[in-house]
């Protein structure tokens, strides 16, 4: 533009510098006509009423006032370009963040509906539209999750918070994914944050009371659970994990009463069943056990820690033979479960098949060198055997591991 003011005064034709003002405003429209139609129209009203402004007196007026308009103009029209092109890139900003939000329920729709590959698309063509849409990145990730691609999730989480810190049901699949990689707690400061911002889904409060039972901070536990049943009043694995939290503070009927729960609403839960029949032999209710046991048998007949159980509530019973039974079974399941063979030992020795009880009880601690129950047992039927020194120092064992139940044997050897 500024040769054209430089060489303006070398015009040595009226009419010659009438159109070449022409062109340089044609210059004008074309570019604004790139950015909006409306402004072209505006353009042309303004580019006629400067044309007329021209014809009033072309013969008095002089060059140097022309010279002063098409100044006027090159000063003008930049800013009123920016203001046009301001109001366009705003309107145009809109549209593609509609765009992107009406693919973005496309996406939900279809993550809903398990097709999570078609909705992964979706979400990946949202962004396309519009990078700085924070749930896309949120909704890509949990489907990341899903496919157990734990560290791509973790980029897509973050991006979705670093865009907005309050999306709170973000930092629960932070706290999530903190759980399957057994950093609890940071887990927990996560599943925290989430509650704190406004996200009250029954698994928040579900996972956080996993990680706090696992820690052996049962009151906690018992808090998020209850939260979690409040929140989902058939959630079945809430009400289990609170029957299990019951069971280790001693309140086995109650305990009872949340796994009777828990299978109200889920009746294939295997679990509940065998927890409920150990809760039950704690009482001394083993018939009931009994068939809890083989109630959690029928639902999974590989559930070999139920065989397991419902041979200490026959062993309970007197019934050794049942008991040895379900305890083979478990072998035959389980070859390395210590305490079957454990389990085997003991009950030989009531059958008074002390020979093969030291057998299996040998079995048991080659498993589990620690087994301090395998020794104690071994010891005992050593003594039956009349290997005294084999049985003390087998008792010496037990108690060097830690049972003082040992110690009551450990005076015959003195």
């Amino acid at each position: 533009m500024l040769i054209y003011l430089k060489n303006l005064e070398s015009f040595n034709n009226y009419n010659f510098f009438i159109n070449a003002l022409k062109s340089i405003l044609i210059i004008f429209a074309y570019k604004i006509f790139i950015f909006t139609h409306v402004f072209q129209l505006t353009f042309k009203k303004i580019l006629n009423k400067i044309q007329i402004i021209l014809m009033i007196d072309q013969k008095k007026q002089k060059i140097k006032n022309m010279k002063h308009l098409l100044t006027l103009l090159l000063i003008l029209f930049p800013i009123f370009i920016f203001s046009q092109e301001t109001k366009t890139s705003d309107d145009a900003l809109t549209e593609l963040k509609k765009k992107a939000t009406i693919i973005y329920n496309e996406g939900v729709k279809l993550a809903q509906n398990g097709k999570y590959t078609e909705a992964h698309q979706k979400f990946d063509a949202a962004l396309f539209f519009y990078s700085e849409f924070d749930l896309p990145y949120l909704e890509r990730g949990k489907i990341k999750i899903k496919n157990n691609e734990l560290d791509m999730a973790l980029k897509d989480i973050n991006k979705a918070i670093q865009l907005n810190n309050n999306l709170a049901e973000a930092f629960y699949c932070l706290g999530y994914i903190d759980f399957l990689n057994k950093k609890n707690q940071q887990a927990i400061e996560n599943f925290t944050k989430a509650v704190q911002k406004g996200f009250n889904s029954p698994e928040v409060y579900y996972y956080r009371g996993i990680i706090q039972f696992n820690s052996k901070d049962y009151n906690s536990a018992m808090i998020d659970f209850t939260l979690a049943i409040d929140r989902k009043f058939d959630f079945a694995y809430a009400y289990h994990e609170r029957g299990s939290t019951k069971s280790m503070l001693n309140d086995y009927q109650g305990a009872i009463n949340d796994y009777t729960n828990a299978l109200k609403y889920d009746a294939t839960l295997a679990v509940a069943y065998d927890n409920m029949g150990s809760c039950k032999i704690k009482i001394g209710s083993y018939e009931n056990a009994i068939a809890d046991f083989t109630k959690a048998i029928e639902i999974n007949p590989n559930f070999y820690i139920a065989y397991n159980n419902r041979g200490n509530a026959y062993y309970q019973m007197t019934n050794y033979e049942a008991a040895l039974n379900d305890f083979k079974k478990v072998i035959d399941i389980k070859k390395d479960f210590a305490p079957a063979y454990n389990n085997i030992g003991i009950t030989n020795i009531k059958l008074q098949q002390y020979i093969t009880a030291v057998k299996d009880l040998t079995k048991s601690i080659e498993l589990n060198p620690d087994y301090a129950e395998a020794y104690l047992n071994r010891g005992y039927a050593q003594e039956f055997l009349g290997k005294f020194n084999d049985a003390c120092a087998d008792w010496k064992k037990a108690k060097k591991l830690g049972l003082n139940d040992a110690d009551k044997y450990l005076i015959e050897c003195e």
